[in-house]
Protein backbone atom coordinates (compact mmCIF):
# COMPACT_ATOMS: atom_id res chain seq x y z
CA UNK A 1 0.00 0.00 0.00
CA UNK A 2 0.90 3.31 -1.08
CA UNK A 3 1.09 6.18 1.69
CA UNK A 4 1.80 10.10 1.64
CA UNK A 5 3.18 11.57 5.14
CA UNK A 6 4.34 14.91 5.99
CA UNK A 7 7.46 14.90 7.23
CA UNK A 8 9.34 18.77 8.86
CA UNK A 9 12.07 19.79 6.38
CA UNK A 10 12.83 23.12 8.06
CA UNK A 11 14.25 24.24 11.64
CA UNK A 12 13.33 27.33 13.29
CA UNK A 13 16.14 29.30 14.58
CA UNK A 14 15.69 32.78 16.67
CA UNK A 15 19.05 35.21 16.71
CA UNK A 16 18.46 37.63 19.61
CA UNK A 17 20.85 40.81 18.64
CA UNK A 18 21.08 43.50 21.48
CA UNK A 19 22.59 47.27 20.94
CA UNK A 20 21.51 50.62 22.28
CA UNK A 21 18.20 49.06 24.16
CA UNK A 22 17.14 47.37 20.95
CA UNK A 23 16.14 44.10 20.81
CA UNK A 24 16.02 42.07 17.05
CA UNK A 25 14.82 38.82 16.65
CA UNK A 26 15.67 36.97 13.15
CA UNK A 27 14.32 33.44 12.42
CA UNK A 28 14.51 31.42 9.85
CA UNK A 29 11.83 30.90 7.13
CA UNK A 30 8.84 28.77 8.18
CA UNK A 31 8.88 24.87 8.15
CA UNK A 32 8.42 22.88 4.87
CA UNK A 33 6.35 20.21 5.21
CA UNK A 34 7.82 17.29 2.53
CA UNK A 35 5.14 15.19 1.08
CA UNK A 36 7.04 11.84 1.31
CA UNK A 37 5.12 8.89 -0.92
CA UNK A 38 6.35 5.31 0.38
CA UNK A 39 5.09 1.96 -0.33
CA UNK A 40 5.07 -1.26 1.84
CA UNK A 41 7.84 -3.91 0.85
CA UNK A 42 5.71 -7.07 -0.24
CA UNK A 43 6.34 -10.60 -1.00
CA UNK A 44 5.00 -11.19 -4.67
CA UNK A 45 6.01 -12.57 -8.08
CA UNK A 46 8.68 -10.51 -10.07
CA UNK A 47 9.18 -10.78 -13.48
CA UNK A 48 11.23 -9.25 -16.75
CA UNK A 49 9.34 -8.88 -19.76
CA UNK A 50 10.60 -7.50 -22.84
CA UNK A 51 7.94 -6.11 -25.76
CA UNK A 52 8.00 -5.06 -29.34
CA UNK A 53 5.68 -3.93 -32.16
CA UNK A 54 5.67 -6.55 -35.11
CA UNK A 55 3.60 -7.43 -37.98
CA UNK A 56 1.11 -10.51 -39.07
CA UNK A 57 2.41 -12.27 -41.76
CA UNK A 58 0.74 -15.27 -43.62
CA UNK A 59 2.87 -18.44 -42.30
CA UNK A 60 3.21 -19.67 -45.88
CA UNK A 61 4.47 -17.29 -48.20
CA UNK A 62 5.85 -18.79 -51.34
CA UNK A 63 7.45 -17.07 -54.66
CA UNK A 64 7.06 -19.37 -57.63
CA UNK A 65 8.97 -18.94 -60.80
CA UNK A 66 9.76 -21.13 -63.92
CA UNK A 67 12.87 -22.84 -64.03
CA UNK A 68 14.92 -21.61 -66.75
CA UNK A 69 12.06 -19.44 -67.83
CA UNK A 70 14.50 -16.05 -68.54
CA UNK A 71 12.79 -15.55 -72.43
CA UNK A 72 9.73 -18.02 -72.14
CA UNK A 73 6.10 -17.40 -73.06
CA UNK A 74 3.01 -17.96 -70.46
CA UNK A 75 1.23 -20.89 -72.50
CA UNK A 76 -1.69 -21.35 -69.94
CA UNK A 77 -3.04 -19.70 -66.87
CA UNK A 78 -5.08 -21.78 -65.12
CA UNK A 79 -5.69 -19.15 -62.06
CA UNK A 80 -6.48 -15.76 -61.09
CA UNK A 81 -5.40 -13.91 -57.86
CA UNK A 82 -7.72 -14.88 -54.94
CA UNK A 83 -7.96 -18.35 -55.79
CA UNK A 84 -7.65 -21.02 -53.53
CA UNK A 85 -6.40 -24.19 -54.33
CA UNK A 86 -4.87 -27.59 -53.01
CA UNK A 87 -1.52 -29.09 -53.36
CA UNK A 88 -0.55 -30.39 -56.95
CA UNK A 89 -3.11 -28.26 -58.70
CA UNK A 90 -1.97 -27.58 -61.93
CA UNK A 91 -1.54 -23.21 -62.30
CA UNK A 92 0.22 -22.42 -65.44
CA UNK A 93 2.43 -23.66 -68.34
CA UNK A 94 4.81 -21.70 -70.32
CA UNK A 95 6.04 -22.90 -74.32
CA UNK A 96 8.33 -25.26 -74.53
CA UNK A 97 10.15 -24.97 -77.79
CA UNK A 98 13.19 -23.57 -76.25
CA UNK A 99 13.01 -26.16 -73.63
CA UNK A 100 13.26 -28.92 -75.94
CA UNK A 101 15.91 -27.58 -78.27
CA UNK A 102 18.22 -27.11 -75.05
CA UNK A 103 17.61 -30.66 -74.29
CA UNK A 104 18.48 -31.89 -77.42
CA UNK A 105 21.95 -29.43 -77.75
CA UNK A 106 22.42 -31.14 -74.13
CA UNK A 107 21.98 -34.72 -75.35
CA UNK A 108 24.44 -34.27 -78.09
CA UNK A 109 26.91 -32.27 -75.81
CA UNK A 110 26.48 -35.97 -73.60
CA UNK A 111 27.31 -38.28 -76.46
CA UNK A 112 30.17 -35.92 -78.21
CA UNK A 113 31.68 -36.38 -74.50
CA UNK A 114 31.04 -40.30 -74.09
CA UNK A 115 32.87 -40.57 -77.90
CA UNK A 116 35.47 -38.04 -76.41
CA UNK A 117 35.96 -40.37 -73.62
CA UNK A 118 36.43 -43.81 -75.64
CA UNK A 119 38.47 -42.31 -77.91
CA UNK A 120 41.35 -41.68 -75.21
CA UNK A 121 40.59 -44.85 -73.62
CA UNK A 122 41.00 -46.31 -77.27
CA UNK A 123 44.22 -44.03 -77.31
CA UNK A 124 45.84 -45.40 -73.93
CA UNK A 125 45.05 -48.68 -75.16
CA UNK A 126 47.29 -48.50 -78.49
CA UNK A 127 49.88 -46.26 -76.56
CA UNK A 128 50.02 -49.32 -74.04
CA UNK A 129 50.79 -51.98 -76.86
CA UNK A 130 53.18 -49.50 -78.49
CA UNK A 131 55.52 -49.31 -74.69
CA UNK A 132 55.10 -53.12 -74.17
CA UNK A 133 56.51 -53.08 -78.52
CA UNK A 134 59.38 -50.82 -77.83
CA UNK A 135 60.72 -52.96 -74.65
CA UNK A 136 60.34 -56.16 -76.76
CA UNK A 137 62.40 -54.15 -78.86
CA UNK A 138 64.80 -53.25 -76.80
CA UNK A 139 64.98 -56.67 -75.43
CA UNK A 140 66.00 -58.36 -78.93
CA UNK A 141 68.55 -55.60 -79.59
CA UNK A 142 70.26 -56.65 -76.61
CA UNK A 143 70.22 -60.35 -77.63
CA UNK A 144 71.39 -59.98 -81.30
CA UNK A 145 74.44 -58.04 -80.15
CA UNK A 146 76.03 -60.14 -76.63
CA UNK A 147 79.46 -58.45 -77.00
CA UNK A 148 80.47 -54.80 -77.71
CA UNK A 149 83.51 -56.60 -79.66
CA UNK A 150 83.20 -56.65 -83.34
CA UNK A 151 80.25 -55.18 -83.09
CA UNK A 152 79.83 -51.75 -84.40
CA UNK A 153 76.12 -51.40 -85.65
CA UNK A 154 75.22 -52.80 -81.55
CA UNK A 155 75.37 -48.64 -79.73
CA UNK A 156 73.31 -47.90 -82.58
CA UNK A 157 70.74 -50.41 -82.48
CA UNK A 158 70.41 -49.54 -78.48
CA UNK A 159 70.26 -46.10 -78.67
CA UNK A 160 67.36 -46.16 -81.47
CA UNK A 161 65.77 -48.71 -78.81
CA UNK A 162 65.80 -46.59 -76.24
CA UNK A 163 64.58 -43.76 -77.65
CA UNK A 164 61.59 -46.00 -79.08
CA UNK A 165 60.78 -46.85 -75.72
CA UNK A 166 60.08 -43.54 -74.16
CA UNK A 167 58.33 -42.24 -77.43
CA UNK A 168 55.78 -44.77 -76.70
CA UNK A 169 56.07 -44.09 -72.71
CA UNK A 170 55.43 -40.23 -73.69
CA UNK A 171 52.54 -41.70 -76.16
CA UNK A 172 50.82 -43.63 -72.99
CA UNK A 173 51.31 -40.38 -71.01
CA UNK A 174 49.41 -37.82 -73.31
CA UNK A 175 46.52 -40.42 -73.77
CA UNK A 176 45.52 -40.54 -70.27
CA UNK A 177 45.99 -37.44 -69.49
CA UNK A 178 43.13 -37.71 -72.41
CA UNK A 179 41.25 -39.82 -70.47
CA UNK A 180 41.78 -37.45 -67.23
CA UNK A 181 40.01 -34.20 -69.20
CA UNK A 182 37.73 -36.44 -70.37
CA UNK A 183 35.91 -37.12 -67.54
CA UNK A 184 35.06 -33.91 -65.93
CA UNK A 185 33.64 -32.79 -69.72
CA UNK A 186 31.68 -35.95 -69.59
CA UNK A 187 29.81 -34.82 -66.21
CA UNK A 188 29.48 -31.62 -67.35
CA UNK A 189 27.46 -32.58 -70.11
CA UNK A 190 25.69 -34.85 -68.23
CA UNK A 191 24.91 -31.64 -65.76
CA UNK A 192 23.78 -29.46 -68.49
CA UNK A 193 21.37 -32.85 -69.73
CA UNK A 194 19.95 -32.77 -65.88
CA UNK A 195 19.19 -28.88 -65.73
CA UNK A 196 17.38 -28.99 -69.26
CA UNK A 197 15.21 -32.19 -68.30
CA UNK A 198 14.41 -30.42 -65.36
CA UNK A 199 13.42 -27.38 -67.13
CA UNK A 200 11.42 -28.86 -69.58
CA UNK A 201 9.41 -30.67 -66.64
CA UNK A 202 9.70 -27.52 -65.15
CA UNK A 203 7.45 -26.13 -67.67
CA UNK A 204 4.14 -27.16 -65.87
CA UNK A 205 3.86 -25.12 -62.44
CA UNK A 206 1.83 -26.83 -60.07
CA UNK A 207 1.17 -25.52 -56.36
CA UNK A 208 3.96 -27.36 -53.72
CA UNK A 209 1.39 -26.57 -50.91
CA UNK A 210 -2.35 -25.47 -50.46
CA UNK A 211 -3.16 -21.74 -50.20
CA UNK A 212 -4.30 -18.85 -52.00
CA UNK A 213 -3.16 -16.88 -55.29
CA UNK A 214 -2.09 -13.54 -53.84
CA UNK A 215 -0.13 -12.12 -57.40
CA UNK A 216 0.47 -13.05 -60.68
CA UNK A 217 2.93 -11.17 -62.69
CA UNK A 218 2.13 -11.92 -66.82
CA UNK A 219 -0.50 -12.76 -69.11
CA UNK A 220 -0.85 -15.31 -71.37
CA UNK A 221 1.45 -14.95 -74.28
CA UNK A 222 3.30 -12.82 -72.35
CA UNK A 223 6.68 -12.83 -71.37
CA UNK A 224 7.59 -14.46 -67.54
CA UNK A 225 7.83 -12.00 -65.35
CA UNK A 226 8.41 -11.70 -61.77
CA UNK A 227 6.21 -9.58 -59.30
CA UNK A 228 6.91 -8.66 -55.34
CA UNK A 229 4.49 -8.60 -52.93
CA UNK A 230 4.06 -9.44 -49.06
CA UNK A 231 5.82 -8.12 -45.79
CA UNK A 232 8.57 -10.04 -46.34
CA UNK A 233 9.33 -9.54 -49.60
CA UNK A 234 8.61 -12.28 -51.32
CA UNK A 235 9.02 -12.39 -55.30
CA UNK A 236 7.76 -14.53 -57.97
CA UNK A 237 5.51 -15.31 -61.35
CA UNK A 238 2.90 -16.12 -58.21
CA UNK A 239 2.83 -16.11 -55.04
CA UNK A 240 0.90 -18.75 -53.25
CA UNK A 241 0.12 -17.63 -49.28
CA UNK A 242 -1.53 -19.54 -46.79
CA UNK A 243 -4.13 -16.76 -45.59
CA UNK A 244 -5.74 -18.60 -42.82
CA UNK A 245 -2.15 -19.41 -40.89
CA UNK A 246 0.01 -16.51 -39.49
CA UNK A 247 2.97 -15.76 -37.54
CA UNK A 248 4.28 -12.59 -36.43
CA UNK A 249 7.32 -11.40 -36.91
CA UNK A 250 8.74 -8.64 -34.13
CA UNK A 251 11.79 -6.45 -33.93
CA UNK A 252 13.70 -6.75 -30.76
CA UNK A 253 15.94 -4.29 -29.35
CA UNK A 254 19.79 -6.28 -29.13
CA UNK A 255 19.54 -5.60 -24.86
CA UNK A 256 15.84 -7.33 -24.93
CA UNK A 257 16.65 -9.99 -27.19
CA UNK A 258 19.52 -11.49 -25.62
CA UNK A 259 16.72 -13.18 -23.04
CA UNK A 260 14.78 -14.72 -26.01
CA UNK A 261 14.67 -18.47 -26.68
CA UNK A 262 12.62 -20.72 -28.82
CA UNK A 263 9.79 -22.12 -27.31
CA UNK A 264 9.22 -19.01 -24.80
CA UNK A 265 5.51 -17.90 -24.79
CA UNK A 266 4.42 -14.70 -25.80
CA UNK A 267 1.69 -12.18 -25.24
CA UNK A 268 0.09 -11.03 -28.14
CA UNK A 269 -2.38 -8.20 -28.72
CA UNK A 270 -3.77 -6.33 -31.82
CA UNK A 271 -3.95 -2.96 -32.90
CA UNK A 272 -7.18 -3.07 -34.94
CA UNK A 273 -8.44 -6.01 -33.03
CA UNK A 274 -8.04 -4.50 -29.21
CA UNK A 275 -10.34 -7.24 -27.75
CA UNK A 276 -8.95 -10.23 -28.73
CA UNK A 277 -5.14 -11.39 -27.38
CA UNK A 278 -3.05 -14.89 -28.22
CA UNK A 279 -0.61 -16.76 -27.05
CA UNK A 280 1.95 -17.71 -29.17
CA UNK A 281 5.56 -19.48 -29.12
CA UNK A 282 8.96 -18.22 -30.47
CA UNK A 283 9.65 -20.29 -33.10
CA UNK A 284 12.61 -18.60 -34.49
CA UNK A 285 15.45 -15.67 -33.48
CA UNK A 286 17.47 -14.09 -36.32
CA UNK A 287 21.19 -15.09 -35.51
CA UNK A 288 22.41 -11.52 -37.05
CA UNK A 289 20.79 -8.39 -36.54
CA UNK A 290 19.62 -5.28 -38.31
CA UNK A 291 20.78 -1.64 -37.92
CA UNK A 292 18.06 1.17 -38.07
CA UNK A 293 18.39 2.77 -41.70
CA UNK A 294 17.35 5.58 -39.99
CA UNK A 295 21.02 6.50 -38.46
CA UNK A 296 20.27 5.93 -35.54
CA UNK A 297 22.83 3.29 -33.27
CA UNK A 298 19.85 0.78 -32.87
CA UNK A 299 20.07 -2.56 -33.92
CA UNK A 300 17.33 -4.94 -33.40
CA UNK A 301 16.53 -8.74 -34.17
CA UNK A 302 13.80 -10.31 -35.91
CA UNK A 303 12.12 -12.98 -33.52
CA UNK A 304 9.45 -14.94 -35.46
CA UNK A 305 6.50 -15.97 -33.22
CA UNK A 306 3.62 -18.71 -33.74
CA UNK A 307 -0.07 -17.56 -34.30
CA UNK A 308 -2.32 -20.57 -33.25
CA UNK A 309 -6.03 -19.76 -33.61
CA UNK A 310 -6.18 -16.53 -34.99
CA UNK A 311 -8.81 -14.49 -34.21
CA UNK A 312 -12.23 -13.59 -36.97
CA UNK A 313 -10.87 -10.75 -38.78
CA UNK A 314 -6.86 -10.89 -38.50
CA UNK A 315 -5.09 -9.72 -42.01
CA UNK A 316 -2.06 -10.05 -43.19
CA UNK A 317 -0.09 -6.47 -42.28
CA UNK A 318 -1.72 -5.75 -39.30
CA UNK A 319 0.50 -4.57 -36.58
CA UNK A 320 0.83 -6.59 -33.22
CA UNK A 321 1.92 -6.10 -29.97
CA UNK A 322 4.01 -9.15 -28.13
CA UNK A 323 5.13 -9.06 -24.89
CA UNK A 324 7.79 -11.88 -23.41
CA UNK A 325 8.84 -12.94 -20.14
CA UNK A 326 12.31 -13.67 -20.26
CA UNK A 327 12.61 -14.65 -16.34
CA UNK A 328 10.61 -15.16 -13.45
CA UNK A 329 10.84 -14.89 -9.55
CA UNK A 330 7.96 -16.74 -7.81
CA UNK A 331 7.03 -15.64 -4.18
CA UNK A 332 10.01 -13.29 -3.61
CA UNK A 333 10.98 -9.92 -1.20
CA UNK A 334 9.94 -7.48 -3.45
CA UNK A 335 10.11 -3.14 -3.54
CA UNK A 336 9.42 -0.77 -6.20
CA UNK A 337 12.34 -0.05 -8.44
CA UNK A 338 11.72 3.88 -7.69
CA UNK A 339 12.64 2.95 -4.35
CA UNK A 340 16.14 2.51 -5.38
CA UNK A 341 19.19 4.72 -4.77
CA UNK A 342 22.56 3.94 -6.69
CA UNK A 343 25.81 4.29 -5.03
CA UNK A 344 29.30 3.02 -5.34
CA UNK A 345 28.98 0.10 -3.92
CA UNK A 346 25.19 -1.11 -4.96
CA UNK A 347 22.26 0.52 -4.11
CA UNK A 348 20.34 2.31 -0.96
CA UNK A 349 16.76 2.33 0.01
CA UNK A 350 15.26 4.66 2.62
CA UNK A 351 13.01 3.06 5.19
CA UNK A 352 11.03 5.07 6.85
CA UNK A 353 10.27 3.87 10.70
CA UNK A 354 6.83 4.41 12.39
CA UNK A 355 7.93 7.61 13.94
CA UNK A 356 8.62 8.90 10.96
CA UNK A 357 12.62 8.55 10.34
CA UNK A 358 14.21 7.98 7.64
CA UNK A 359 17.55 5.22 7.50
CA UNK A 360 19.48 4.61 4.65
CA UNK A 361 19.42 0.14 4.13
CA UNK A 362 21.66 -1.34 1.49
CA UNK A 363 20.46 -3.89 -0.51
CA UNK A 364 21.23 -6.65 -2.51
CA UNK A 365 18.98 -6.96 -5.81
CA UNK A 366 17.84 -9.51 -7.92
CA UNK A 367 15.97 -9.35 -11.00
CA UNK A 368 14.31 -6.06 -12.38
CA UNK A 369 10.36 -5.86 -13.69
CA UNK A 370 8.74 -3.19 -14.65
CA UNK A 371 7.84 -2.00 -11.22
CA UNK A 372 9.24 -4.20 -9.03
CA UNK A 373 12.79 -5.14 -7.85
CA UNK A 374 13.54 -8.75 -6.08
CA UNK A 375 15.21 -7.25 -2.83
CA UNK A 376 18.10 -10.58 -2.21
CA UNK A 377 18.83 -9.01 0.91
CA UNK A 378 18.54 -6.08 3.08
CA UNK A 379 14.54 -5.60 3.78
CA UNK A 380 11.46 -7.51 4.93
CA UNK A 381 7.86 -8.02 4.26
CA UNK A 382 6.45 -4.57 5.72
CA UNK A 383 9.34 -2.74 5.35
CA UNK A 384 7.86 0.77 4.26
CA UNK A 385 10.25 2.28 1.18
CA UNK A 386 10.56 5.78 0.53
CA UNK A 387 9.34 5.99 -3.83
CA UNK A 388 9.78 9.89 -3.62
CA UNK A 389 9.11 13.32 -1.92
CA UNK A 390 8.03 16.66 -3.00
CA UNK A 391 10.45 18.16 -1.03
CA UNK A 392 14.19 18.13 0.67
CA UNK A 393 14.15 14.72 2.65
CA UNK A 394 15.54 15.31 6.32
CA UNK A 395 18.42 14.06 7.42
CA UNK A 396 18.55 10.45 7.87
CA UNK A 397 19.50 8.74 11.58
CA UNK A 398 21.97 6.27 9.80
CA UNK A 399 24.27 5.44 6.96
CA UNK A 400 25.81 7.63 4.85
CA UNK A 401 26.88 10.82 6.96
CA UNK A 402 23.55 11.32 8.64
CA UNK A 403 22.18 12.51 4.97
CA UNK A 404 21.39 10.65 1.28
CA UNK A 405 23.89 10.26 -0.80
CA UNK A 406 25.08 12.67 -2.83
CA UNK A 407 24.24 10.07 -6.24
CA UNK A 408 20.48 10.24 -4.77
CA UNK A 409 20.35 13.35 -6.83
CA UNK A 410 20.89 11.15 -10.15
CA UNK A 411 16.99 10.07 -9.24
CA UNK A 412 14.30 12.66 -9.45
CA UNK A 413 11.82 10.59 -7.82
CA UNK A 414 13.37 10.58 -5.05
CA UNK A 415 13.98 14.20 -4.45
Amino acid sequence: MKTRTKVIAGIVAVLVVGGAGTGIALSAAAPEEATVLTEAVQVRDVDVTVAASGTVDPALELGLQFPGAVSAQLATLNVAVGDVVAEGDVLATIKTEALEAAVASARAGVASARTAELQALQAVEAAEQAVVAARLNYENVADDYPSLSGQPNKHIALESAIAGQASAAAQLGAAQQQVIAAGPAKTSAQAQLNSALANLAGATMTAPAAGTIVAIASEVGEPIGTTTLGTNGTSGFIILAALDEFVVTAEFAEGDVVGIAVGQKVSLEFDALPDESRVGEVTHVAPFGVVDPSGSSLTTYEVTISLPNPPAGLRAGMTAQASITTEERLGVVAAPVTALVPTDGGFIVRVQAEDGTITNVDVEVGIRGGYYVEIVSGLSEGDRVVTGSDGELPPTDTGFGGGPPEDAEENPDLN
